[in-house]
C-alpha cells in the first residue's frame, strides 16, 4: 500500500507519517503542486496511491482544487481501484465538508486537531488497516 500525505503543516505530516508508516509506504507533499507531481509519478510508475490524506487550507491551490485535479488524472489513467480520499482540515463547515464528499468523492473527513484513535478507526472503516485494538 502507498499513502500520499498532503499538508503545508510539518507537524501534521510528521504525525500522520509516524502512525501511517506502520501500514503503508508514505510519501508527502507540502503543497498542491508537489501532490500533483507525486500523484502523476505514481501513476506513471504503475504504483498508484491507495489513499490520499488531503488538507484543505494550503497556499496556492487549496485541497479541494488539488483533489479535483487528482480525480481527473485518476479518471484518465482508469486504474483498477480508486484511491481512498481522507480530507483533514480545521474547516468543519457544511460547505467544505459537502464539497469534499460530493465533488472530491471523499471517503472520510477528519477534523484537526487529529487524534490517533479517530484516525485509526476511520482507516479501519475504510478497510485500509485492521481494526485497531484500543486499550481499555
Amino acid at each position: 500500500m502507498r499513502f500520499l500525505i498532503v499538508d503545508d503543516d510539518e507537524s501534521i505530516i510528521l504525525f500522520l507519517r509516524t502512525f501511517l508508516s506502520a501500514y503503508a509506504e508514505c510519501l508527502t507533499a507540502g503543497d498542491g503542486l508537489e501532490a500533483l507531481s507525486a500523484f502523476e509519478a505514481a501513476l506513471e510508475e504503475e504504483k498508484p496511491f491507495t489513499a490520499v490524506f488531503m488538507d484543505i487550507l494550503m497556499p496556492g491551490m487549496d485541497g479541494n482544487e488539488v483533489v479535483q485535479a487528482l480525480r481527473r488524472m485518476e479518471d484518465a489513467a482508469n486504474p483498477r481501484e480508486r484511491f481512498k480520499l481522507i480530507m483533514i482540515s480545521v474547516l468543519t463547515d457544511t460547505k467544505n465538508v459537502s464539497e469534499s464528499f460530493f465533488h472530491g468523492r471523499a471517503d472520510a473527513y477528519l477534523p484537526k486537531p487529529l487524534r490517533r484513535e479517530v484516525l485509526l478507526s476511520e482507516l479501519a472503516k475504510l478497510g485500509l488497516i485492521d481494526a485497531p485494538v484500543l486499550p481499555h
